[in-house]
């Protein structure tokens, strides 16, 4: 009973020890004092979704340097961020990339955070989401563009007497999803068309978002889903509806793909099967293209369509820009990327929405290299998980300027009209980064920009020819 007593004091004391160095390593660096014992505090604001406005808060009050847990503290500005992702950077991709895993001990190009395994991976990819070895994504995009007006013109115009509500919130996300479908496996999952939620991914995808940021914010809880037993209740290929349906796909996709007499297909998957990727690499990619590729472009759609409808402003100059291309057969039906980008109030609205509203708010952690490193002062030891704020990069008001909460595309053009080309150029790379910066970059990002310069103008061109 004694030797029992005495193991029981021993692993008490030894955890205490531990939880105690573990406060002290970083209790130099400012923030809550509980942040340096447990994340719960950002575990709670993630589940209730208020994460992005309690990062805000926590670097009005505590600087641009702010520690949020045990190992992790938080950065508000640009200028770090350059840092920490150029390509000599010795930062390498932090614990929070962890919850990017879809199968327990699998990583994809985004999970992935052996750096020398991504580089390679990353070069073995690169021509596959430039266009290049597929005939680019325009004509695809269009595809689905016609597909979404098709929709509309069928089941959500009003009349006087007849009034028929469109919730963007989700045929945003089926376009997004139909999109990188299309680009990516050569054919839409057909989410438009049905114009339901197949499958149930959708809802599964909402509920269990929440729960991912959550991991994202206290990184060894995502270890733990994916430890024996808990991994056991994860989605699993062959489930009839959720991630486990689209990994059923994947699979069944993948196969096919690979099966001797397949024709080549010209897409991106395509590309990946043509530089050397193996049935995993190919399977992961797959639900990658899928998650991030459409989430985060359908997050984009609608907070800057939100925006427009709530700043008449804004949005009769943008139709007015529209309006005035149409009439003076500046752009085609439909418009054309090279077209939209000499738009530059349409550009500007973009920017805009990017800056208030990013498509993804995760802290993206890296890792503080072996020996160490100084951000804004305070001395990081190595192993230290240094995280982004991207809301409050995209708020400087030193940048911005002192109204930069608010969403005025006029600030773009007044920036390109002045002298000061220097701030001009800050607000585009401050804006840019989004999609990361440097090595981190993300690799999508002109498929993206793509879609947007689509979208806006033709939902906005029903508006005028229905108006």
């Amino acid at each position: 009973m004694a030797v029992v007593l005495v193991v029981a004091v021993a692993v008490v004391f030894g955890l205490l020890v531990k939880e105690i160095y573990s406060w002290y390593r970083l209790s130099h660096v400012p923030g809550p004092f509980w942040h340096g014992i447990t994340g719960f505090s950002m575990a709670r604001a993630a589940l209730n979704g208020s994460v992005h406005e309690y990062y805000m808060e926590l670097h009005e009050k505590y600087g641009p340097l702010v520690r949020i847990g045990p190992n992790t503290v938080m950065f508000s500005d640009g200028d770090t961020l350059k840092k920490i992702s150029s390509t000599r950077s010795k930062y390498i991709k932090g614990e929070w990339y962890a919850i990017g895993r879809t199968t327990p001990g699998e990583d994809h190009l985004f999970s992935m955070r052996d750096e020398e395994k991504r580089k390679y991976l990353k070069s073995k990819m690169g021509p596959g989401y430039s266009g290049l070895e597929n005939g680019g994504f325009e004509a695809g995009i269009d595809k689905i563009v016609a597909a979404f007006v098709d929709l509309i013109d069928r089941k959500y115009i009003s009349t006087a007497k007849d009034f028929r509500p469109m919730d963007m919130a989700s045929k945003s996300t089926y376009f997004a999803l139909d999109v990188i479908s299309e680009l990516g496996f050569g054919t839409p999952y057909g989410f438009l068309k049905e114009d339901r939620d197949l499958y149930q991914y959708v809802a599964t995808k909402d509920a269990f978002f929440p729960v991912m940021i959550t991991m994202g914010n206290v990184p060894w809880l995502a270890t733990l889903m994916h430890s024996w037993p808990l991994n056991l209740g994860l989605p699993k290929s062959g489930d009839s509806a959720g991630f486990g349906a689209l990994m059923g796909f994947a699979e069944t996709f993948v196969d096919g793909r690979l099966a001797p007499d397949t024709k080549p297909g010209r897409d991106m998957i395509q590309s990946f099967i043509n530089a050397g990727l193996t049935r995993e690499e190919l399977t992961q990619e797959v639900y990658v293209e899928t998650i991030a590729g459409s989430d985060t472009t359908a997050t984009a759609i609608r907070m800057t369509l939100l925006s427009l409808l709530s700043n008449p402003q804004a949005f009769t100059a943008l139709r007015a820009e529209i309006d005035t291309a149409i009439s003076k057969k500046m752009i085609s039906s439909p418009i054309k990327d090279s077209e939209a980008r000499f738009m530059p109030y349409l550009q500007a609205v973009i920017r805009e929405g990017f800056r208030l509203y990013p498509p993804s708010t995760g802290i993206v952690s890296k890792q503080v290299p072996s020996e160490g490193d100084v951000i804004h002062g305070y001395r990081l030891p190595p192993g230290t998980q240094l995280g982004e704020n991207v809301c409050s990069i995209g708020r400087s008001k030193g940048i911005f300027g002192p109204d930069a909460h608010l969403f005025r595309p006029e600030r773009w053009i007044e920036a390109a009209m002045s002298d000061d080309e220097e701030r001009y150029k800050a607000m585009i790379s401050t804006t840019d980064m989004v999609f990361g910066f440097g090595k981190f970059y993300c690799m999508g990002r002109n498929i993206a920009l793509m879609e947007l310069n689509k979208i806006f103008v033709e939902l906005l061109r029903r508006i005028l020819d229905n108006a």
